[in-house]
């Protein structure tokens, strides 16, 4: 299958005639565009490029394609600047594929928005995978960036943010402990991906030592959280979620301590939507001006 993307890769390397050059120009590592650069060279049939001494140069068929290449480079160009123009209304469904905990974090942006544009209509799939956007089962996911992805290259990653998660217990459970308190002294709540099917998804941060002791699991970060309020045991939170909760506290836990960026991915094409793209931009802005607590102070 052709994308456009890989067109933007190969006139990268075409233009700087290094992939490291290519890769600062698209801001992506050296293997995403030697692999970008394959699946072209696949679809075409034939090898595009010839590896000098000290760079990179199109072979017949790569000086063939390449003004077809700059041709589709300006279609896309001439689109992005029309889409790029004011927009007054913004209309339509934008599908948003995210987690209960995330739906926290970025909720009173939702609202926000939709008093700026009352004509958008919000459809969210609640899952805790890494739903392909590119399947049409969403236009954006927000997910947290747990560790480095592989084979999602073709997404645009886009920052919101740093958030510390910690684990939390509720107040009188931890009062009834000894201090100072260990991990090994506590029951733990722990976050059960065994029914979740997409490898991506499998966070490491979120799992808890195999020494430590399980006294209950979910896959629901919520649920998680809800047990612990119950009296169950600690469970690791957001703080944008549990640090303003009454009835629950922090344990000072370092190994368990994380600070996890959490990210926006959709396709490039995607983000070229106007309703997706000032949607994008309000909701980094709002992130930004709110800090590490998330919530507070999001745009009106």
């Amino acid at each position: 299958m052709f994308h456009w993307d890989d067109v933007r890769y190969f006139l990268a390397l075409y233009r700087a005639g290094t992939i490291s050059g290519a890769s600062k120009r698209l801001s992506v590592n050296y293997t995403t565009i030697m692999r970008r650069i394959r699946v072209l060279e696949a679809f075409v049939g034939a090898p595009l490029f010839k590896k000098q001494i000290s760079h990179y140069s199109l072979t017949g068929k790569g000086q063939d394609l390449l003004p077809t290449f700059e041709e589709i480079e300006g279609s896309f160009t001439r689109l992005e600047q029309h889409a790029a123009q004011p927009c007054t209304s913004l209309r339509g469904i934008v599908r948003i594929s995210l987690s209960e905990s995330m739906l926290r974090l970025v909720a009173p942006y939702l609202a926000g928005f939709r008093q700026r544009h009352p004509e958008i209509v919000w459809q969210l799939d609640m899952t805790n995978d890494f739903v392909d956007v590119n399947k049409g089962l969403a236009d954006i996911h927000i997910f947290p960036r747990f560790a480095p992805m592989e084979n999602i290259d073709r997404f645009q990653r886009i920052s919101l943010g740093r958030y510390r998660a910690r684990p939390y217990v509720r107040r009188d459970y931890r009062a009834s402990r000894s201090k100072p308190l260990r991990a090994h002294d506590v029951d733990w709540i722990a976050w059960d991906t065994s029914q979740i099917t997409d490898e991506l998804s499998r966070r490491p941060s979120s799992a808890l030592g195999a020494d430590l002791k399980i006294v209950a699991m979910a896959s629901s970060g919520t649920v998680t959280l809800q047990l612990a309020r119950a009296g169950l045991g600690a469970a690791l939170a957001w703080d944008f979620i549990a640090g303003d909760d009454p009835e629950l506290v922090s344990l000072d836990l370092p190994e368990l301590d994380r600070n996890v960026e959490i990210c926006l991915y959709a396709l490039p094409e995607t983000l070229r939507r106007a309703a997706i793209r000032v949607f994008t931009d309000y909701l980094v802005a709002g992130l930004a001006k709110a800090g590490p607590a998330g919530i507070r102070g999001h745009q009106r």
